[in-house]
């Protein structure tokens, strides 16, 4: 298959692009102007800007399928950033995929969709809740603007909502706790028995791949995680183990935590420095959550399969 891909030089592109030029596939990776092609062989590397719909037009003609990464996400996202990003940089991928003829639209949203409910199921049926959180609100946007113009156009459009992702190349997630960690400042959030919800890069590709191949997800929506990971307490002991730091013992109440997650944001804007824990990251491991995925199993026979403890040892210098 021919395919396109945005958010190529971020860390699941960089995954997925790699896989797919492994298995055969001819891949057109979408970077900004101002970045450098990486140096990934039997890749062609076109500049644009999602956001200028102008410097698009023509690029995704006679690809069978578009692959949308691309996002605003992290600390220090605005809304306006967000907004422009996710909402207005979907629009316009997905607008010229539909004019150059493509078939498919594979679109990666976030659980942040559903508002951080905690402490019950949910499902890809489940509301999506805003909560004043320029990342997961407009994922909603983005979203609902896809389904609109996948209704209308015919385009096959698939969305998946996994929770946080990690992996070997990973910037965001796991350096920023092994940072907090050699640094002593870790603490658990609550009693620490909360759900462990992330997936392994290696897993989400696996789903795109699947995606890619099964016309069952047409059409679709998909939550992904893996349900065999433990909890954060016990995670966060076992990744202490591995880079020889003693493991937090602080139990730190949520309100607190979110607390002081806000005051440290606020000063961050002051020092211009990245603040030790952010709102969202409060939210993230605060809470107990059940994503469910019996979608994907049962419609699919997909399940996540990269085991925690060996794939951490991967992850870490």
């Amino acid at each position: 298959m021919k395919i396109f891909i945005t958010g190529a030089t971020g860390f699941v592109g960089k995954a997925l692009t790699k896989r797919l030029t492994a298995d055969q596939h001819s891949v057109t990776a979408l970077i900004l102007p101002t970045e450098l092609p990486p140096s990934q062989r039997n890749t062609e590397y076109v500049k644009a800007d999602l956001c200028d719909a102008k410097t698009l037009y023509g690029l995704t003609r006679g690809h069978d399928a578009v692959i949308h990464l691309a996002g605003a996400v992290g600390y220090g996202q605005s809304w306006a950033a967000c907004q422009r990003v996710n909402v207005t940089g979907t629009k316009n991928i997905a607008e010229e995929a539909i004019r150059s003829g493509v078939l498919r639209f594979i679109h990666m949203s976030s659980v942040s969709v559903y508002g951080r409910k905690a402490n019950c199921s949910i499902d890809e049926n489940s509301p999506l809740v805003k909560i004043g959180d320029p990342y997961g609100d407009t994922k909603i946007d983005a979203e609902r603007l896809l389904t609109s113009l996948s209704r209308r156009s015919g385009i096959g459009l698939t969305i998946l909502r996994p929770t946080v992702i990690y992996g070997p190349n990973d910037d965001k997630f796991l350096p920023k706790v092994v940072e907090n960690l050699r640094k002593k400042s870790a603490g658990i959030i609550g009693n620490g028995k909360n759900r462990l919800d992330l997936i392994h890069v290696d897993d989400v590709i696996d789903f795109l791949l699947l995606s890619l191949e099964n016309p069952k997800t047409i059409n679709q929506t998909y939550n992904l995680t893996n349900n065999s990971n433990g909890n954060w307490g016990d995670f966060l002991n076992y990744l202490s183990s591995l880079i020889g730091e003693p493991p937090p013992t602080q139990h730190i109440p949520y309100p607190f935590a979110y607390a002081v997650a806000s005051t440290l944001e606020m000063i961050a804007k002051f020092t211009r420095r990245p603040p030790r824990i952010t709102r969202y990251a409060v939210r993230v491991v605060g809470k107990h959550y059940n994503y469910l995925t019996e979608k994907a199993e049962k419609e699919l026979g997909y399940q996540a399969k990269r085991k925690l403890k060996l794939a951490l040892k991967e992850c870490l210098p």
